[in-house]
């Protein structure tokens, strides 16, 4: 599943990499894919743990830097639904929290024994009280951010926005689960299975955030080439009513959404002065309805001229 996620995360951030120079919620987007790829790849994805652990002094410090990367990541995802959501951007007293959040947990990290690599290092080491006190404060964090991140795409209304939710929901629990298990472990208590559910929890989290982000962009491209569509059928429907067309050299510079829009207005008033073929008025309606689905202000436009039944 970890293969999966870094898989999902790096075709994502390679596709976007545009997205770092647009600002706001789309270089927002993208750091978040970026960091969290980097620390799937430290999870030995794709070059064996050993390796990477030994490229850092072969201590388990890669699972610092890992928990590091995931912190920013969730923090930048965090940032980037709520600039979705009002605009904002990251405040300076959150930029502090999070590196407030990073030390902390950094230094119970390096006041531990943590012995040479080992992929279990969490489970081998659950009894330790720096590492319960390491990975709580991760794990509490990352609950925190997922709660935000909930409360932040609370009034949006696409269906992504919910896939992105029941992700932030999964990865809370893990989060919270996963203190419950190193709590049991300091305690004395075995309690294996509550720490299973870590992995398919959390990761199955990321993988739903990530595939609601992924929606946009994808939704956006498929938008644009069905509006692309319309425009030229409208522009073809168009072409046989040269007198009652305006100049179209003066709409040059416009988008590709707004020059439908004009056209199909155009066309329903073309409909009003003389009858529409039947391909003219399907072309109308087809380009009238996508309009009406992504557009709320094409929804002036009076079908009146194209009757039902005509078609």
């Amino acid at each position: 599943m970890e293969l999966a996620a870094f898989l999902a995360l790096a075709v994502l951030a390679l596709g976007r990499l545009p997205a770092l120079g647009r600002g706001g919620a789309g270089t927002l987007s993208e750091l978040a894919l970026l960091t969290g790829a980097g620390a799937l790849f430290m999870v030995g994805t794709v070059v064996p743990l050993a390796v990477v652990d030994g490229w850092l002094g072969g201590t388990n410090v890669v699972n610092l830097v890992r928990n590091v990367l995931a912190t920013v990541a969730i923090w930048f995802m965090t940032m980037t639904a709520k600039n979705m959501a009002n605009g904002s951007r990251p405040a300076r007293r959150s930029i502090w929290g999070l590196i407030i959040v990073i030390i902390a947990f950094t230094i119970p990290f390096f006041l531990m024994d943590r012995g040479v690599t080992n992929a279990e290092f969490i489970r081998v080491n659950a009894g330790s009280g720096w590492l319960w006190l390491y990975a709580s404060i991760y794990m509490a964090f990352v609950a925190y951010m997922m709660v935000r991140l909930f409360q932040a795409l609370g009034e949006r209304a696409p269906r992504p926005y919910a896939v992105v939710r029941i992700g932030a929901i999964l990865m809370c629990i893990a989060s919270i689960a996963e203190i419950v298990y190193l709590t049991a472990r300091v305690l004395g208590r075995q309690s294996e299975w509550l720490g299973d559910l870590f992995v398919p929890l959390f990761y199955g989290g990321i993988l739903l955030i990530a595939g609601g982000l992924a929606w946009f962009p994808l939704a956006r491209r498929a938008r644009h080439a069905a509006l692309a569509i319309a425009n030229a059928m409208l522009r073809r429907a168009s072409a046989p009513h040269p007198a009652l067309v305006g100049d179209a050299d003066r709409h040059s510079a416009e988008t590709i959404a707004h020059g439908t829009y004009r056209l199909a207005v155009q066309l329903a008033d073309i409909g009003n002065a003389v009858e529409l073929t039947r391909t003219e008025r399907w072309s109308l309606r087809f380009a009238t309805h996508l309009l009406n689905l992504q557009v709320p202000a094409p929804h002036v436009i009076r079908m009146s001229a194209v009757p039902e039944a005509a078609l």
